[in-house]
């Protein structure tokens, strides 16, 4: 077995996710607030219109938030850490969305 098998799984769902949402939010030009919800540390750079900056961070997030759990001792705690740091993220960049 795998020793990596967060960041296997997550990094074969990544693409996935983001092709789908960036289907639902109409190619980018439609209601993206999911895209921001999902990828908070890339949806940064949809604001910047730094769309390969975009991308790349889509792309490594939830690999590297797999990484981290799979890596961690305490995965309770770090998957709490993880999602914490997501919404806190998630909020700020909604906030200053619609500031």
């Amino acid at each position: 077995m795998s020793n990596y098998k967060w960041t296997i799984n997550l990094s074969i769902a990544t693409p996935m996710i983001l092709i789908s949402s960036i289907i639902i939010s109409g190619g980018g030009h439609g209601f993206t607030d999911h895209l921001v919800i999902l990828f908070p540390w890339a949806s940064f750079f949809l604001s910047v219109e730094v769309e390969f900056l975009f991308y790349f961070f889509a792309f490594i997030q939830f690999p590297v938030y797999g990484f981290l759990y799979d890596k961690a001792f305490n995965k309770i705690k770090t998957a709490s850490v993880i999602a914490i740091i997501h919404l806190l993220i998630t909020t700020g960049v909604l906030f200053l969305k619609y500031r």
